[in-house]
């Protein structure tokens, strides 16, 4: 069935009558709408009521893209958060978790000196029971906090403050260093941080935990046949054709562009189809640009530009519509996006990086090397030709895959592993990982 969006231009999918929310508002209610989940791994007594995790403090950004999946995660527990924030944003409390700024938010500072005076704070003033353990996201600027604090503290790292540190300047590096040489525990995303942790940051490899949060596996999950066609016929989408979702945000760095040229190309071919592009927190100007190339494209109505934020059910919905999913960054670490698409049964092609390694044991992922349009448009001839056999055998191959490996149930017994030091369910992890 042919789409009814047969012109030359780009559909932009949004709500008519709604304004997007800019992407401060949308992560901020992300935060604020946080409740109590179903518990899950209820045997972890751990988080029950009077136990060790049964209050967590983070200094974190409360509305962080990170923090939120780690919350997403602990919702399912007994345990309580309470966040000390050295950003600029509102208080804010529920039944769950609770948003304390350090700082006034009047206080016009560069963030350098409210993390600075932040951990001032915590060490003089603030009413915290000494001996409590903390939980630092991000190694750079709430490190800081923490290490100026005084107290005990374990570290979430995310990759880019680690490997970028040398382009940041020896004073950064020779702070960043003492900040992770004081924390007791350090997570990490990829076993590449490992290695750059242990070598260049002489930090003990039993002091370091790799693990990956999982997905959220309520809300991304595979459809049957029927209720993914019905999806595709309420967006005007075709029910006998294959959709590539690009569900990375629309930047220079995810090759965007060259994704987009790549599909027009296998268009120009022959090629039939549609690419929908989940823009999520992107650059105006560069999407701009790539919706300027598929306006003046014959084939141009082939491609669906999706410009605002999705809540978590929205960008599940269009994942699950789809058949293959694009990652293909020029560096990353382990994304929750691929596990997301992975989990709605939609197989994903990604750029053959060191940080995917984990993906490798599933048959299912397609992997890219080379990276112009040409290169793009030779992978949607090749996956064009999946008979509706194979597609349905790699939905039900990644789903299990993730199932396995990425649950929530898991993720919150590699959190407490984490917080409490259990370095056995640490080496099982890396055995699975090697």
């Amino acid at each position: 069935m042919e789409s009814t969006l047969d012109t030359n231009k780009p559909a932009i999918a949004a709500p008519s009558g709604t304004r997007p929310l800019p992407f401060a508002d949308h992560i901020r209610n992300q935060f604020e709408s946080l409740r109590r989940q179903p518990e899950l791994a209820s045997d972890m007594d751990c988080f029950r009521t009077g136990a060790t995790l049964s209050s967590i403090r983070y200094i974190a950004h409360p509305h962080g893209l990170h923090v939120a999946r780690w919350l997403k995660v602990l919702s399912h527990t007994k345990t309580r958060i309470a966040i000390d924030t050295a950003n600029p944003v509102p208080a804010f409390a529920n039944e769950y978790v609770s948003a304390i700024p350090l700082l006034p938010r009047w206080l016009r500072l560069p963030m350098t000196l409210r993390y600075f005076f932040s951990g001032l704070v915590l060490r003089f003033l603030a009413t915290r029971p000494s001996n409590e353990l903390i939980h630092a996201h991000c190694a750079s600027g709430n490190g800081l906090v923490a290490w100026m604090s005084g107290r005990r503290y374990v570290l979430g790292t995310y990759g880019s403050e680690i490997y970028g540190a040398k382009e940041r300047g020896r004073i950064y590096c020779w702070l960043l260093k003492k900040i992770l040489q004081k924390a007791e525990r350090i997570s990490v995303g990829s076993l590449e941080s490992i290695k750059i942790l242990v070598e260049e940051y002489d930090i003990p490899a039993e002091r370091i935990y790799f693990f990956h949060l999982g997905y959220d596996d309520t809300s991304f999950r595979p459809l049957g046949h029927s209720h993914r066609m019905q999806l595709r016929q309420e967006r005007q989408l075709p029910t006998d054709e294959l959709i590539w979702v690009v569900n990375r945000r629309t930047d220079p760095h995810y090759r965007t562009m060259e994704v987009v040229n790549g599909f027009l190309e296998y268009c120009e071919n022959g090629g039939i189809g549609r690419l929908i592009l989940l823009c999520g927190d992107h650059q105006p100007e560069y999407t701009k640009a790539i919706c300027d190339v598929i306006q003046s494209h014959a084939a141009g109505h082939r491609v669906v530009v999706v410009e605002r934020m999705l809540s978590s059910n929205e960008l599940a919905s269009w994942v699950q519509l789809g058949d293959y999913s694009l990652s293909v960054p020029k560096t990353d670490n382990f994304s929750v996006s691929t596990v997301e698409s992975m989990g709605c049964g939609t197989a994903p092609i990604l750029a053959n990086l060191e940080g995917y390694s984990m993906l490798r044991a599933c048959p299912s992922v397609r992997w890219m090397t080379r990276f112009e349009p040409a290169d793009f448009a030779a992978m949607f001839a090749e996956t064009a030709k999946s008979s509706p056999s194979a597609l349905e055998a790699q939905r039900k191959e990644c789903f299990q895959f993730v199932q396995d490996g990425y649950s929530t149930d898991g993720a919150i017994r590699d959190i407490a592993a984490f917080y409490l030091g259990n370095r056995q369910r640490q080496a099982a992890i890396l055995k699975r990982a090697a």
